[in-house]
């Protein structure tokens, strides 16, 4: 593994009591490795956590939320990289053999874009549906229907799948530019179908590597708003899916349909 030639983006918003585990992961297995962190104008002090505790980090202010989408171009922005590591505040890394095994995965297939490791939740016992839209795949699902009988299981090589939960992504740079980053219209949700789509569109894979794991507590920044607006995120977050499931589909169906290719 070659560390400078991947680099770092956290987005937060009021994640002092998770990103310093995930600083400190960084830190121990991934020390060579630049770490970008965008903050939301967290009320909570994240931002001025991470600046005194973690001063190699480079951080970015922002003065108000301006949602997910465009603080991860943010970071994207202010990165130089070939490969960038995307990850949410509350992540856990266990071993420097996460980062081997996704920029194996990335350096030996030109054609993926993306490659993720399972999830689990915070018992470290029981995977999360990262791969959401792609969990009916049979090979995919036997992951999980192991884990459930408590086997390990079979497929540790990456498997190919349609998309992949944006928490944890390892991303290779060249393609990100190419399909235009994330889109921004989405404040928070859909743009996790709407990259994939993209990718898809262009003729990227996306790549699971069930062979290493990260936990993942998932959702703190969420739950740390009123609970009204909690809901409105969420019921907003299912039109977004939509849109962009919707939009993402359309492109491809006419691409197929006319002979055009995406440029």
């Amino acid at each position: 593994m070659k560390p400078t030639d991947f680099e770092n983006v956290i987005v937060t918003y009021n994640n002092a009591a998770d990103v310093p585990g995930l600083l400190s992961d960084l830190q121990l297995h991934a020390p060579a490795a630049r770490t970008i962190v965008v903050d939301n104008a967290s009320p909570d002090g994240t931002a001025d956590l991470v600046m005194s505790r973690f001063p190699k980090v480079r951080l970015v202010r922002n003065a108000v939320n301006v949602g997910y989408a465009r603080a991860v171009n943010q970071g994207f922005g202010l990165s130089h990289s070939p490969q960038v590591f995307l990850l949410n505040p509350d992540i856990r890394i266990p071993s420097a053999a996460v980062f081997e095994a996704l920029q194996e995965c990335l350096e030996r297939e030109p054609r993926v874009a993306v490659a993720g490791p399972l999830q689990f939740k915070d018992d470290g016992r029981r995977p999360h549906l990262n791969f959401t839209w792609s969990y009916w795949t049979p090979q995919a699902f036997e992951i999980f229907a192991s884990y459930a009988l408590g086997r390990p299981p079979r497929a540790t090589g990456p498997l190919k799948v349609a998309f992949l939960n944006a928490g944890c992504l390892f991303i290779r740079r060249s393609a990100f530019e190419m399909v235009g980053r994330l889109n921004e219209r989405y404040f928070l949700y859909g743009e996790e179908p709407d990259l994939f789509l993209k990718l898809m569109r262009h003729g990227f894979e996306c790549r699971l590597v069930p062979g290493v794991a990260v936990n993942h507590a998932r959702e703190q920044s969420l739950r740390s708003v009123p609970s009204f607006r909690r809901l409105r995120y969420r019921l907003r977050g299912v039109l977004n899916i939509a849109d962009a499931v919707i939009r993402g589909t359309a492109n491809i169906m006419l691409d197929r349909l006319t002979g055009r290719r995406p440029g």
